[in-house]
């Protein structure tokens, strides 16, 4: 069970935090700039808001200074209106700009700037605004805002316009203005609140779905480590997660074929070496407590010490050479070979016994055929070839050699009768430490190391090479093909 903290810093739970982090990022950028394209559109709804609120103001205003009501009049009508609407209202000398009536009570007597533009729509509205407003100096903190007469003329009968002295302003503070985009975020919020807990859903699902194949990775590979190779990670998915889980099954399988191997090679060595190591004990303890009758058995006994020794060094040496072949370290020292001879030398090697036991040997190698390689490890590996034909072939049985150039190079082929092999066993035959029943090598007893058509595959391919093997009709080929320049 995982613990709290494995939990807390799990790549799922990584996975979900950045998902949230993402998510929030998101929706505050995109919050943002909708505020930032929306803002100038706020301000311009808040003036219309403010304007929208005041329109009784601006008709008793402008039927009160048509009807030609003098200031003071006009001055306590600003300071009711102002009242009773809640605004500041202030009362502008058209002429100078000066501020005749303020009902904050401020700006009365003081001067407030009108641009010559904004002076030029006051006289002469443009159809179809509603309002006109500006900043009255930097150094102010508000803006002014005026209807406009076109809009006026909907609330009731006003007289005609003539030259009124004043113009009625609405003064309204710039931080209203500026704040009007914090209208926009309830919005935002509901929208972030909405958002949210959907998209930490979807990013646990999300999180499930990536690390869900790896949980099972980090399981089988515990399976791994407490010695169990029989794991199959199946993710049915064709991203990079499923070939991972592919890749550490085929992994997972190879080291297993690989560890039975190894256990293999323990108990066959383990069983190769106790024996002659038994032969050697004990004949050198009979030596030594002097059980030979006379010399000639004392010769015997030191034979089979000898014998047994070899036997050994033999073991030991394939070992090894197959180690300096695995590691990369074996190196080739080319030359101009003679495959004629270089076979021919072999085969002298295994004819006696071959004679012994009536089996029949025939070969049809070619002459002139050259090749460079380095001829005492292309001699080894035919050797092992050839001992692995002559231990496995009944007697009476037969044995074939032939030397040829076909497209792929030059090749050596080695045929011997094999009755008793089947299709599935063939591949299994280059397999390190793989060793038949004892009881299948009619010619020699033992079968081997187990080492021998390895070394043989390794050392050919060292040469660029290929070893094959295949069945034909109760018999077994092995080709070897090497390609005629370097």
């Amino acid at each position: 069970m995982a613990s709290p903290g494995s939990v807390l810093f799990s790549l799922q739970t990584k996975l979900i935090v950045a998902f949230a982090l993402v998510v929030l990022a998101a929706l505050a950028l995109a919050g943002s700039i909708f505020v930032f394209l929306r803002r100038g559109e706020q301000e311009e709804q808040e003036l219309d808001h403010v304007i929208a609120t005041s329109p009784a103001i601006y008709a008793e205003f402008a039927f009160l200074q048509r009807r030609g009501d003098p200031e003071p009049v006009l001055a306590e009508f600003v300071q009711v209106a102002a009242e009773e609407h809640d605004v500041r209202i202030l009362l502008v000398d058209r002429t100078d700009g000066t501020v005749a009536a303020d009902s904050a009570g401020g700006l009365t007597g003081e001067e407030v700037v009108v641009p010559e533009e904004i002076r030029q729509t006051l006289e002469q509205p443009v159809r179809g605004q509603p309002y006109v407003s500006w900043e009255p100096g930097a150094a102010s903190d508000l803006i002014l805002v005026s209807a406009l007469p076109g809009r006026l003329g909907q609330f009731r009968q006003i007289p005609p316009r003539g030259a009124e002295p004043f113009w009625l302003v609405l003064a309204v503070p710039e931080e209203t203005v500026a704040r009007a985009w914090l209208e926009l975020l309830p919005a935002l919020g509901v929208a972030a609140a909405l958002a949210l807990p959907i998209a930490v859903a979807l990013a646990v699902l999300i999180a499930q779905y990536i690390s869900w194949p790896l949980q099972r990775l980090t399981v089988a590979s515990q399976r791994m480590a407490e010695g169990s190779f029989d794991v199959q990670v199946s993710v049915d998915r064709r991203d990079e997660v499923g070939r991972l889980a592919q890749a550490f099954s085929t992994m997972a399988r190879r080291v297993g074929e690989a560890h039975s191997q190894m256990r293999a090679l323990i108990a066959n060595v383990s069983h190769d070496l106790k024996t002659p190591l038994t032969s050697i004990l004990g004949f050198a303890q009979a030596l030594r407590d002097g059980g030979a009758r006379d010399e000639a058995e004392a010769r015997r006994m030191g034979g089979v010490i000898y014998d047994e020794a070899s036997r050994l060094t033999a073991r030991l040496n394939d070992l090894l050479y197959l180690s300096e072949l695995e590691s990369g370290q074996a190196l080739l020292q080319r030359d101009e070979i003679d495959l004629r001879r270089l076979v021919e030398s072999a085969v002298r090697r295994i004819e006696p016994d071959l004679a012994a036991r009536n089996v029949r040997l025939s070969a049809d190698l070619a002459e002139g055929l050259t090749l460079s390689a380095d001829g005492g490890k292309l001699e080894r590996a035919l050797e092992n070839l050839l001992d692995n034909a002559r231990k496995y072939t009944p007697d009476g049985g037969e044995m074939r050699l032939r030397t040829y150039v076909d497209a792929s190079g030059a090749c050596i082929e080695v045929v011997n009768t094999a009755p008793d092999v089947s299709p599935e066993e063939l591949p299994r035959f280059f397999e390190r430490f793989y060793r038949r029943d004892r009881t299948r090598a009619p010619g020699g007893g033992s079968v081997g190391s187990g080492l021998g058509l390895p070394i043989a595959r390794d050392l050919v391919e060292l040469h660029g090479g290929t070893l094959e093997a295949s069945l034909r009709d109760g018999e077994i080929a092995f080709i070897i093909r090497l390609p005629l320049a370097p």
